[in-house]
């Protein structure tokens, strides 16, 4: 995301939730958006109030809008500050109607494409919790922000689509059966939140949970940390982090990947991957403290490019912020050595 990106997001964010505090003011307990007719209301309110026509997906405990739209990219390759305004209309009324409806929604989507380009696009993601709490000010506008998910990325079900069909093309295959085989096996909903978008009149949405939420976020946070942070810019190169919510019996894990490398300075070799290391730890205690979030056993972290794995106990995460000594057993190291007290 450009600097010039980042501050339109902030400006809107701010406009976004202050208008949301104001419709929450007048709302009344009767709720205004009946659960039965919630996706036929965000339509409407969209077409009446800002001349927009949305397709409404709902998902178990997840609303999803989706706006086609012109000039959605300007000529950086960024948000154009037109499009930005589309955007936060239709967050502010997805974030009027959840607030008012008895529908259990806990999550919503926005997703939009240039009519031009549909093969890019762009989803945020917010929680409704995130919402009430930033109303408040119970977070502050920052972490409001970082607690947003947004990116832009290639349409997934166009990629996937296009690849199949490459393979149809060689093998000579008919329409008929091109579009049966598509329809049984490769349209179905995502099973995870990357795979999130919209694509040829369908909507790939799926019922969000806390904890892959929550996976996303640190990848998110990891990424605008060694980013924008001076000292960490000037130690580390940021190339690539993930992260999923692995479900196990009762409890699952964290587990995070990440691509980042060292640049040119004094400090030696174990003092970066000590530094590195606290950081990402830091970030997942940020994430599950600050979310009161304690769902898991472990958090694992993958270093591809150093090709060690760290594992933290949900106990060592969750003390994290209050500086106490990690465990013995805080550390797993595979293909690597590296010394409990690095930490």
């Amino acid at each position: 995301m450009t600097k010039k990106t980042f501050d339109i997001v902030k400006s809107k964010g701010f406009l976004f939730i202050a208008s949301v505090v104001c419709c929450a003011l007048v709302s009344s307990c009767t709720p205004s958006y009946p659960k039965e007719t919630l996706a036929e209301a965000v339509k409407d309110v969209c077409k009446d109030e800002y001349s927009m026509e949305v397709d409404v997906t709902v998902r178990g405990t997840t609303m999803g809008l989706y706006y086609p739209m012109e000039s959605l990219l300007d000529a950086g390759m960024g948000i154009s500050e037109g499009a930005w305004d589309k955007i936060s209309n239709l967050l502010l009324v997805a974030s009027r109607i959840v607030l008012s409806t008895d529908a259990d929604i806990k999550f919503y989507c926005v997703v939009t494409q240039d009519v031009k380009l549909p093969e890019l696009q762009v989803v945020i993601i917010k929680y409704v919790e995130d919402v009430k709490r930033s109303m408040v000010r119970n977070i502050s506008r920052s972490e409001s922000f970082k607690r947003t998910l947004f990116s832009i990325n290639l349409t997934p079900q166009a990629e996937k689509e296009r690849s199949v069909e490459k393979a149809f093309n060689r093998l000579g295959v008919d329409d008929e059966i091109r579009q049966k085989v598509l329809d049984e096996f490769f349209r179905s909903p995502p099973t995870k939140l990357s795979d999130v978008g919209y694509w040829k009149g369908e909507f790939y949405l799926k019922d969000i949970t806390l904890a892959e939420f929550l996976a996303e976020q640190m990848a998110n946070r990891i990424k605008t940390d060694f980013r924008s942070d001076k000292d960490l810019s000037k130690k580390f190169k940021f190339i690539n982090a993930e992260s999923i919510y692995l479900p196990e019996n009762d409890k699952g894990s964290f587990f995070v990947t990440y691509k980042i490398a060292d640049q040119e300075t004094d400090e030696t070799q174990g003092d970066l991957l000590r530094d590195k290391m606290k950081e990402i730890i830091r970030i997942g205690n940020e994430v599950t403290y600050g979310y009161k979030f304690n769902d898991f056993d472990f958090l694992i972290l993958e270093d591809q490019l150093e090709n060690t794995r760290f594992t933290v106990s949900e106990d060592d995460l969750y003390n994290f912020h209050q500086e106490k000594p990690l465990m013995e057993d805080i550390v797993k190291v595979i293909g690597g050595q590296v010394s409990n007290t690095a930490l």
